[in-house]
């Protein structure tokens, strides 16, 4: 009784473990939830600000995902709710999902619910430092913060709702069950005014043969080939034991694409916002007294203040008394330009490719993005951005 007790005592500590577990990891990813919930109403102000500030500026282009449009539907034909849209109900509303999944199934999710706090909370202390580091603060940066936080929000809402979902299937799906066992045949003798005879199901009883005088050999025979019958029907009882139903295969959770993230971009947000408003002066870290480093990605340009690269274009052209002459152009590119085509993870991105062509240029230095801009670049291509002058 001692060991029996002991370990009931064991198991009831097990499962307690397990429970205090999985309810600590729930409460962190909804305390996780809460966290976006706070930094989605900081950056939303400032996302707006910049969706405003780009449609009145006619001459800017425009992001893939730089404003929220309505798809042509008027604010009036919404349905009135507490929140202001779908992105505002998808932060606010992950945590009460979480939980309600939780209450139905939650043992054994420890890894997949670790997995999403981790990336909940990564995405959280990056944007946080990249807000507390950044001397300059565009609102496209705080609009890219916001669309990561989504992403972000989005997967680690259906990731956890469909462990818990997951576990909650498996704790529901029925053991494999064995077979019953065939019946036992009835006893030989018929006791008679006893219980009534037994169901059809069951083996009737058969009544003894006749008895014959026999010899001694004719006996033997009898008796090897009623225990030889014996041991076939004992076979034929192991066989029908050992069938058993196959276990109902586990099913494959749908794997989730990764996040996008903004390091995957062709140019700097910082360099963005410099493509996006030709009037945004330099900032102070390319000044004289600066250090020639990005106020978002930190990056280190070699370049001068004060001076430009200049490029000398020749073109051909035509005259009515079809001989050719060659054009030269002369043009001044800015350091603007420069900075406005770094890229994040080092090196520079062609602005006028980006542009006007179905492909992109990638250059390691200065030097070789002014080489392609002299020979892959007409001049007329040339005088089309703001920040190279034709001399």
């Amino acid at each position: 009784m001692k060991k029996e007790a002991e370990e009931a005592v064991e198991s009831a500590k097990g499962l307690l473990e397990d429970i205090v577990i999985v309810v600590s990891l729930v409460r962190t990813l909804t305390d996780s939830f809460g966290s976006v919930k706070d930094l989605y109403r900081k950056l939303k102000p400032k996302s707006k600000q910049k969706d405003s500030d780009s449609e009145d500026d006619k001459h800017h282009f425009r992001r893939p995902f730089h404003s929220r449009r309505d798809s042509g539907f008027s604010v009036h034909k919404k349905k009135e709710s507490e929140f202001s849209d779908s992105e505002e109900e998808l932060v606010c509303t992950s945590s009460i999902q979480v939980r309600a999944e939780y209450e139905r199934g939650y043992p054994t999710t420890h890894i997949q619910l670790q997995t999403q706090i981790i990336q909940l909370q990564q995405t959280l202390l990056s944007i946080h430092q990249d807000l507390l580091l950044s001397t300059y603060m565009a609102p496209s940066s705080s609009h890219s913060h916001l669309v990561r936080l989504l992403q972000t929000t989005r997967k680690a809402r259906a990731a956890s709702i469909a462990a818990l979902n997951l576990q909650y299937q498996r704790m529901l799906e029925p053991m494999p069950i064995l077979s019953p066992l065939p019946p036992r045949e009835d006893p030989i003798f018929n006791i008679p005014g006893s219980f009534p005879p037994p169901d059809s199901s069951r083996r009737k009883s058969e009544p003894f043969p006749p008895r014959r005088r026999m010899s001694n050999s004719s006996s033997c025979s009898s008796e090897s080939q009623e225990k030889e019958k014996e041991k076939q029907k004992e076979k034929e009882r192991e066989k029908k034991v050992k069938i058993e139903l196959p276990p109902k295969p586990k099913p494959k959770p749908t794997p989730t694409p990764p996040p996008l993230s903004h390091s995957n971009s062709l140019f700097c947000v910082y360099a963005k916002d410099l493509q996006h408003n030709p009037t945004i002066p330099l900032a102070d870290t390319y000044k004289l007294s600066g250090d020639n480093k990005c106020p978002f990605c930190r990056r280190n340009i070699d370049m001068k203040p004060g001076k430009a690269w200049e490029i000398i274009t020749d073109e051909c052209k035509v005259k009515e008394s079809r001989y050719r002459k060659a054009i030269y152009r002369t043009f001044r590119v800015k350091n603007r330009f420069v900075v406005k085509s770094h890229r994040e993870q080092g090196g520079f991105a062609c602005v006028l490719c980006a542009r006007f062509r179905k492909w992109d240029t990638v250059c390691r230095e200065v030097s070789l993005l002014m080489d392609h801009l002299w020979r892959e670049h007409s001049g007329d291509e040339l005088a089309r951005d703001s920040d190279i002058i034709e001399c």
